[in-house]
């Protein structure tokens, strides 16, 4: 090669480049050029010439290149072809995946339904200033302290009755100034519990009455969700705001403690209308059958029913006949609507993501599309659930949402189920969970079991089922408060009417049938067995209880007895009320309906420790 003209070396390096072989064999073929051109110059041909008769460069490496593979190994040439379709299918891959990327960047979300108009659908309207609650319950909220910054809310007094004292307590004193103090707000109170239509701005712009009850940063939020409902980067059924709710939980104490210190005063009347009021403000709460509303309606009248049992127990004698079918009433007052799963609302934050998370192919069907956009209203869900851990400091939301779209779109498209499977789904089991929660308490581990089948579900194929993962609320502990709270609503109605048996007879019933018809329409039922519910007992010890989950008949033993928690499991003992019970200890106990001792023993216990 050394001794070849310059232009002669130059175009065998050249035709040895384009075989594109394997360096070792590129100087196999560079010897043979070079042998081949030094015979044609010591025949006396010019440069020019021999390279003008060795012919066609791209040609010569073509055949040069056949024929050195021809030489290889058939292993080796196996190889070689398989590299070669490795490199073609992986070149094909990327060239297909960058176009499915390009095609789901493009992709803006169709916003098809608005779903905070469909919710807003949902809600009660008034059809005059008369009917509508929400100003009255402003003002009395205002009255009671619950405007944000107000002071007294902190006080001594509030907190006091926050704690529920019964009489001797070291806190009753001070809850009964503050109640007296604020007599004209909890009249308001009841005024409002009494309207039809709650009337809440749910997804509206605030007020300036509003804004002083409720502060500015929350008007500013609903101005902000209002101003831009149609942007896709805000998903307003989740950007929904509910302060009512904390506020009227608070307003129900005050009630729930009123209710006490009326029966303590021998005013029956302002009892009931106290209780009445809870019942009511708990069905209000439930308008637009969110389920974070429905649970606070369920405590509310929890603590209604608890309340009305043991005042009927402390003071028998409290109510007059007519208080007492009023009183009854209002415990059975809740639409059997709402003592049941609706996932109306949840369906329709369901849509709100879904429209902005997947694509719309206008068949109903589309594929899970990340970007900077749709990722937005995902990472606002996962914020509000994770308690902010994917903040926007360095590594949090932000980097997500700037990163993960860029690298892995095509991707998540692909092993995330399609927005008709996810639908599908997510529609299976909301109706199964609507289903369990009509099921009674005896189902209980029925409705555990849906709740660890969904679990398993999503847990085997976690990718493909991330949404429903994410997103899906644990319904089962859900559905069996929709049990306790219709379960609750017996035992308080029972209880009503067993008070009022005895008022007309001068005796209580000796067993459940003894109540229908006249004051019950149907035998109150344990709903932990299905059967009637036990009675026993004469004036001295007189007492209607549910042998409780365990299903052991203990024959309502007052001794082992904590009412607030229907037999489910053994706490604080009335006969050493110091003891206390570590979560999950302990066999389950009767549940204890009513037990009119006229005091308040059995309900001054020391209470559990938060689990």
């Amino acid at each position: 090669m050394s001794a070849l003209p310059p232009e002669v070396a130059a175009f065998v390096h050249r035709v040895a480049r384009k075989t594109r072989l394997r360096r070792a064999e590129r100087a196999d073929v560079e010897r043979e050029l070079g042998s081949h051109f030094e015979e044609a110059l010591a025949a006396g041909r010019t440069p020019g010439d021999a390279i003008a008769a060795f012919g066609d460069p791209k040609d010569a490496a073509r055949a040069l290149r056949s024929a050195a593979i021809a030489k290889r190994s058939p292993l080796d040439r196996a190889l070689g072809q398989a590299m070669r379709s490795t490199a073609y299918l992986t070149g094909a891959f990327v060239l297909v995946y960058v176009a499915f990327s390009a095609y789901l960047w493009l992709q803006s979300p169709v916003i098809s339904v608005d779903s905070l108009a469909r919710f807003r659908e949902r809600l009660a309207v008034p059809q005059t200033p008369d009917e509508d609650a929400w100003p009255l319950y402003r003002k009395a909220l205002v009255g009671l302290g619950q405007s944000v910054g107000d002071p007294d809310a902190n006080s001594d007094g509030f907190k006091a009755v926050s704690e529920a004292p019964r009489p001797g307590d070291p806190q009753w004193d001070a809850a009964v100034r503050w109640v007296d103090a604020h007599r004209d707000a909890i009249a308001d109170l009841r005024a409002a519990s009494r309207r039809p239509v709650f009337g809440f701005p749910v997804g509206r712009e605030l007020d300036a009455a509003d804004e002083h009850l409720l502060g500015t940063g929350t008007a500013e939020a609903m101005r902000a969700l209002v101003a831009k409902r149609d942007d896709p980067r805000m998903s307003p059924m989740l950007g929904v705001l509910l302060p009512q709710l904390a506020k009227l939980r608070a307003a129900a104490r005050v009630l729930h403690f009123d209710a006490m210190l009326a029966a303590e005063a021998g005013d029956g009347e302002r009892a009931v209308a106290d209780l009445a009021a809870m019942m009511a403000i708990s069905v209000h709460v439930q308008d637009g059958r969110i389920l974070i509303g429905d649970l606070v309606g369920i405590a509310i009248r929890s603590m209604a029913r608890a309340r009305a049992i043991e005042l009927l127990e402390w003071k028998p004698n409290l109510l007059d006949a007519v208080q007492l079918e009023r009183l009854q009433r209002a415990m059975a007052s809740v639409p059997s609507a709402y003592e049941r799963l609706d996932m109306g609302a949840e369906r329709l934050m369901w849509i709100d993501l879904e429209q902005r998370l997947f694509t719309d192919d206008g068949q109903g069907n589309g594929w899970f599309r990340l970007d900077r956009v749709s990722l937005l209203p995902l990472v606002s869900m996962l914020e509000s659930t994770s308690g902010g851990m994917l903040g926007s400091g360095p590594g949090g939301s932000m980097a997500f949402t700037d990163i993960l779209p860029v690298i892995s779109s095509p991707a998540a498209a692909l092993m995330i189920a399609d927005r008709r499977e996810t639908r599908d789904m997510f529609e299976e089991w909301a109706k199964r969970f609507e289903e369990a929660s009509a099921l009674p308490m005896r189902e209980e581990a029925r409705i555990a079991a849906i709740g660890d089948e969904l679990t398993r579900t999503v847990h085997a194929q976690p990718i493909r089922f991330l949404l429903p993962r994410l997103l899906m609320p644990a319904l089962s502990k859900a559905c069996f408060s929709y049990a306790q709270d219709r379960a609750w609503a017996t035992a308080a109605t029972t209880a009503c009417a067993a008070s009022r048996f005895h008022r007309d007879t001068g005796a209580w019933p000796a067993c459940a049938e003894d109540l229908v018809p006249r004051y019950m329409t149907s035998v109150p039922e344990d709903p932990w067995t299905g059967t009637p519910v036990r009675v026993a007992g004469n004036e001295a010890d007189f007492r209607i209880w549910s042998v409780g989950r365990d299903g052991v008949d203990d024959r309502g033993d007052l001794t082992r007895h904590v009412p607030e928690f229907v037999g489910q499991r053994e706490l604080a003992s009335t006969t050493n009320p110091n003891v206390q019970i570590p979560p999950g200890a302990g066999p389950t106990i009767d549940w204890v309906w009513f037990a009119p001792r006229r005091n308040l023993d059995r309900w001054n216990y020391v209470k559990r420790p938060p689990t």
